[in-house]
């Protein structure tokens, strides 16, 4: 069983143009150990993926359909004090922009102290603060930085502070927004080292989001690949960066330069991504498809799963579609 199953997700936004779907029948699953990516242009949803399974949803946002199954258990028909206990425990949430995330007038060692307090009610404060030393030393911080406030610390230093207190209760899944946003690249490293090191000492799942595709080849197992509001495509990370096969997928790689192999020239996607209130009938990449046929503009495909992962892409419906064409594009 995996530990986490999402089906048929949607969230919706109210807008003064009418409702629309930011998140439109996503489904995926994470295995324990895993790290799960979720890659795809701005807006596509992700991040909302991301609000919906852990409840931080705010008007004008809702759940509007769809099942979140973790470790068996279904948490859509959970109340809300019950989760907010589950939360933390099993489930962490680290989220874009650390400083945001801290509250500024409040030291480092009440912040992470206040975690352990609200689900460990019976923790003696000497013990909760003893965790909190411990926690920072998970994420390369000394002690001493429990008396700093957010604003005495770098950039680097709060995001390691936010994920300590991701690690506090030791959740079996932590959903990594954006996490390394706003970093320089050497410190950017610096944490996604310190991430993949606590993943195999905890054994903790991860579902990371990010815009940075070669990032996420890097480190995830597998990803999936979301275009305004749909999952275009799952698979392990090898199998996207040696044979992606949907065509936003493959723009996308195709988009980013590359250190090895023959020089080739970056291409971005023609157009841009579609006005959700009212998206184009059938595929919704359609009108920046090169390879789109009749059926693209008739119908959605599917999201259909095979021995080579997942995807959501007319021209592999039929035995008889047209595979050399997308294969062609690759060689772009």
């Amino acid at each position: 069983m995996s530990l986490l199953e999402v089906t048929d997700l949607q969230v919706e936004y109210a807008s003064p143009r009418g409702a629309f779907k930011a998140v439109d029948g996503v489904s995926f699953s994470i295995e324990r150990g895993e790290i799960f990516g979720l890659a795809g242009e701005s807006g596509c949803g992700k991040s909302t993926t991301a609000y919906g399974i852990s409840r931080l949803l705010r008007p004008p946002a809702r759940l509007a359909g769809g099942s979140i199954v973790f470790d068996g258990q279904e948490l859509t028909g959970m109340s809300e004090a019950a989760f907010l206990a589950y939360r933390w425990s099993r489930m962490s949430v680290v989220l874009q922009s650390a400083m945001n995330n801290l509250n500024p007038v409040m030291r480092i060692g009440n912040q992470l102290t206040d975690v352990i307090l609200a689900h460990e009610p019976g923790t003696s404060a000497r013990d909760a603060l003893s965790r909190a030393a411990s926690l920072l030393a998970l994420v390369d911080l000394p002690a001493g930085k429990l008396r700093s406030y957010p604003h005495e610390l770098s950039g680097g230093m709060r995001q390691r502070v936010v994920i300590a207190m991701a690690l506090a209760l030791r959740p079996d899944l932590i959903i990594m927004d954006e996490p390394t946003t706003a970093l320089d690249v050497v410190t950017q490293k610096g944490i996604v080292k310190r991430i993949l090191e606590l993943k195999r000492e905890l054994g903790f799942a991860v579902l990371f989001i990010t815009h940075d595709l070669p990032l996420m080849l890097e480190i995830c197992d597998r990803i999936g690949i979301m275009y305004a509001g749909k999952m275009a495509e799952v698979g392990r990370s090898d199998q996207l960066l040696r044979g992606a096969r949907h065509p936003y997928t493959q723009g996308l790689l195709r988009s980013f330069p590359s250190l090895t192999g023959p020089k080739v020239r970056i291409s971005g996607i023609p157009g841009s991504p579609p006005d959700l209130v009212a998206p184009p009938a059938g595929c919704r990449f359609q009108p920046r498809c090169a390879h789109a046929i009749a059926a693209c503009s008739a119908a959605q495909p599917a999201l259909r799963t095979d021995a080579g992962g997942s995807v959501a892409c007319h021209l592999y419906e039929t035995e008889e579609a047209s595979h050399e064409t997308v294969a062609a594009s690759r060689q772009r």
